[in-house]
């Protein structure tokens, strides 16, 4: 008997395809195994299908991506026009 809200597993299509759409966030094949500790064969193989997709893997990527998220936050904090601490005299009419 199954329980009534167990979730089905992931297709390892789609959890490919998330895979890949995780690598071009990551800034590409070369960027993203940099980040995750992969080769750029490695990274080939794991896209092809060649080679799994280890809990390892993904638990890799899952860190580089939080990095990457919270890496861009604090960039657009430091670029938003929304804080004038990040405008130049000019923008803001000063000069």
């Amino acid at each position: 008997m199954s329980q009534p809200n167990a979730q089905k597993p992931m297709d390892p299509l789609a959890q490919r395809a998330l895979f890949a759409r995780a690598v071009d966030l990551l800034g590409g094949v070369r960027a993203a195994g940099q980040a995750i500790g992969e080769s750029e064969l490695g990274m080939a193989a794991l896209l092809s299908g060649a080679e799994p997709l280890q809990p390892r893997v993904l638990e890799r990527a899952s860190k580089a991506l939080i990095a990457h998220a919270d890496a861009c936050r604090a960039m657009e904090r430091r670029i938003s026009p929304a804080f004038t601490a990040n405008l130049t005299d000019a923008q803001i009419g000063k000069g």
